[in-house]
């Protein structure tokens, strides 16, 4: 009998620690207001902190993408498709659908991603 009363005992323990770690309401995503996302507060420090590094865009490859540089340089190049948003090349870049795989380091976070797309889809305003 007393190993049965132990059997269930860790029954039990075993199905609290499993309850403990499962999420009834998991947590939402940040909420973003299509009409907040800028260039200055939200693309821009992505692209410098991401992109605009040693030997990468920082004036030695194409774009260059450095803060004082990067809007115009992707405004000139052909980085930027304000008809269709998802086939920009700096969309298709970072979402690491048009073979570039940018950057290097590793993909940037879902919510990095989708902010460049929204801005891009704004019509990539110098905001």
């Amino acid at each position: 009998m007393r190993t049965h009363s132990l059997w269930i005992m860790l029954l039990v323990g075993l199905m609290t620690a499993a309850q403990a770690c499962y999420y009834e309401n998991p947590p939402e995503p940040i909420p973003l207001d299509p009409e907040d996302v800028s260039f200055q507060t939200h693309v821009l420090p992505i692209l410098v902190q991401s992109c605009a590094i040693e030997l990468c865009h920082d004036g030695t490859e194409p774009p260059d993408l450095r803060a004082d540089k990067a809007y115009n340089e992707l405004r000139k190049g052909n980085y930027l498709n304000l008809t269709f948003p998802e086939e920009s090349g700096l969309y298709r870049a970072v979402d690491y659908s048009g073979g570039l795989g940018m950057p290097p380091s590793g993909q940037l976070s879902p919510l990095d991603r989708e902010l460049i797309l929204i801005w891009i889809t704004k019509g990539a305003p110098r905001d």
